[in-house]
Order: C-alpha cells, then sequence, then structure tokens
C-alpha cells in the first residue's frame, strides 16, 4: 500500500494524516500533536508525526510523499515570516530537514492556506465539482485566500497570492500589527471579532438581534468585510467557486445567511447580476481536514489530472 502523509502545521496544534497514494486518497490514519516553536521545534515535531503516523500503518505501506502545510511564506521548500511558529528571521529549509530525518522521503512544503485548496478541490470532486479555478478563502485567527487557476497553484512572484488580509478596508481604522491601518482582517476574522467583542461570532449575532449598537455594528463590519473579500477575489480573478472555510463562518450559520445576503443584495445592478457572486460561495463543513488532506495531496500534483504544480 502507497501511502502520503500531510501535516498542517498550526500555530498551536499539528495535525498529521495519511492517505492512500492515488485516487480516491482514502484516510488511513491520522494524529495530532501541539506545536513547538522555533526551527528546531518545528523540525522535531513534523519528524515526532511522521514517526506517529508510520507507527500506525500496516506493515506493507510505503510512504511515497510528505507535505506539510504552514503559516507564512514559502519558497523553494524554505519557510519565512512564520511569527505564529517563532519563525521572523533565517529561512527555515523545512523541506530538506524533514527529508533528510525520514531517510530522503520526498518532502513538499506549501503555505498552509494553499495546501487546504488543494484539501478543499478534493471535496468539491467528491461532491460533484469538476472545477480547475477555485479560491479557498479561510476566515480564521486571520483572512487569506488560496488560488488554484486553470488547475495550478497560484504562488505569485513573490509567493504571497491571496495574502488579502492586509488590504485596507478602511484607512481611518486602528493600526494593524503589519503597520498600516485599518486592515481588512481586523475586521473580517476571528481576531478582527475578538478585538471588540468578548464572545463568540454567534453570540455576536444574538446580541445584535437584541438591539446591542456595538453588536450591531461589529456584526455588519464583520459581514461586510467577508463579502468584500468573497467580491474581491470573483472580480479579481473570476474563479468558478469560492469555497470559504475557518471556524468564525462554520459555527454560525447566521453569518454565512448575512454574507450570502450581503452579495445577493449587490446584485441590483447589470453588472453584479452578470457577476453572480452569491451562487459561486460554497461553505466547507466544518471538521473537514482541508489543511491537512491538502498537503498529503502535495506530492501527488504530478501525477493526476489537473496538476496543481506551480
Amino acid at each position: 500500500m502507497k501511502i502520503r502523509l500531510g501535516l498542517d502545521i498550526g500555530g498551536t496544534t499539528v495535525h498529521g494524516i495519511a492517505v492512500t497514494a492515488h485516487e480516491p486518497h482514502d484516510i488511513v490514519t491520522e494524529a495530532t500533536h501541539p506545536t513547538r516553536k522555533g526551527a528546531d521545534g518545528v523540525v522535531a515535531v513534523a519528524l515526532d508525526m511522521v514517526t506517529a503516523l508510520r507507527s500506525a500503518l500496516p506493515a506493507d505501506a510505503e510512504i511515497v510523499s510528505i507535505g506539510l502545510g504552514v503559516p507564512g511564506i514559502v519558497h523553494g521548500g524554505a519557510v519565512t515570516h512564520a511569527v505564529n511558529l517563532g519563525l521572523d528571521g533565517n529561512p527555515l529549509e523545512l523541506a530538506a530537514a524533514v527529508s533528510a530525518g525520514t531517510g530522503g522521503t520526498p518532502t513538499t512544503v506549501e503555505n498552509d492556506v494553499k495546501a487546504a485548496t488543494l484539501g478543499g478541490l478534493q471535496w468539491l470532486r467528491e461532491h460533484g465539482s469538476d472545477v480547475d479555478d477555485l479560491a479557498l478563502l479561510n476566515v480564521g485567527t486571520g483572512i487569506a485566500a488560496g488560488l488554484l487557476l486553470d488547475g495550478r497553484l497560484r504562488h505569485g512572484s513573490r509567493g504571497m497570492a491571496g495574502e488579502i488580509g492586509h488590504l485596507v478596508h478602511d484607512p481611518t481604522g486602528p493600526l494593524c500589527p503589519c503597520g498600516r491601518r485599518g486592515c481588512l482582517e481586523l475586521y473580517a476574522s476571528g481576531s478582527g471579532v475578538r478585538r471588540q467583542w468578548a464572545g463568540t461570532a454567534a453570540e455576536l449575532f444574538d446580541a445584535a438581534d437584541a438591539g446591542d449598537l456595538d453588536a450591531v455594528r461589529i456584526r455588519d463590519e464583520l459581514t461586510s468585510g467577508i463579502a468584500q473579500a468573497i467580491s474581491l477575489l470573483a472580480y479579481s480573478v473570476d474563479v468558478t467557486c469560492v469555497l470559504v472555510t475557518g471556524g468564525v463562518v462554520s459555527a454560525t450559520p447566521a453569518l454565512r445567511d448575512a454574507i450570502l445576503h450581503k452579495l445577493r443584495s449587490d446584485e441590483n445592478t447589470s453588472l453584479g447580476r452578470l457577476a453572480g457572486i452569491a451562487e459561486r460561495v460554497r461553505w466547507l463543513p466544518a471538521g473537514h481536514p482541508a489543511g491537512a488532506l491538502g498537503a498529503a495531496l502535495l506530492g501527488a500534483g504530478d501525477e493526476e489530472a489537473g496538476s496543481w504544480r506551480s
């Protein structure tokens, strides 16, 4: 049995998954470990996860590839600007380190949201959508997108394609840690909600419905910010589907309804009707392991139809 391993390395947790190497990429086993920070910690926890997954596999299993999704800028297997992992200085040659630590297993490293885009693509295919133009919008602590265009992941000239969270939403807004004012993720993200509201997004909507004026303002900013991000992706690259994921939207049906209402209200112009943005939106189910699954599929792109290699 040939197996691909995928590791989704987040700021607090590493989720590892083992899938069959070829379609339909069935999940064989999975595990979670706490994240370790710093270059040595990230490499060590990745190797520990590989060991844990390997120990749970059948005796005849052969690991043919390892993929890792990490927050930050990824170029040529090296990671930089992954602040949540304690990596904000010299590039970490993560692919080389993991490959060397596993006896030369082919290893690929990708930005976590871009990797999750492949996992989202797999989910769409399993549910009858044969698309090759896709934007996965991740609304988590921040907000960012992965782009699959003509069947290929788009990285951009500096690895920053889809990093829309720091587009300015309100130039008079608060100072963002990036140094700008009023960045989109200050409003349209989990951290944006927590910056202004002590409870969950669901509680925010309940309070707004009860007439709390602060809650109404925060709710409307959250809704309009996510709708703006979806519209930006649809208008700028005209993708067939915008697949939205992340705990903020997955746990809050009222937010999903509000976003669709906002998008549909923008269809009162001929251009809006032509764009039909609301009908392009799909919601990735809560708990779907898109990040780890997509990381596992990084090694499969050259072998299967619809290559997603850069």
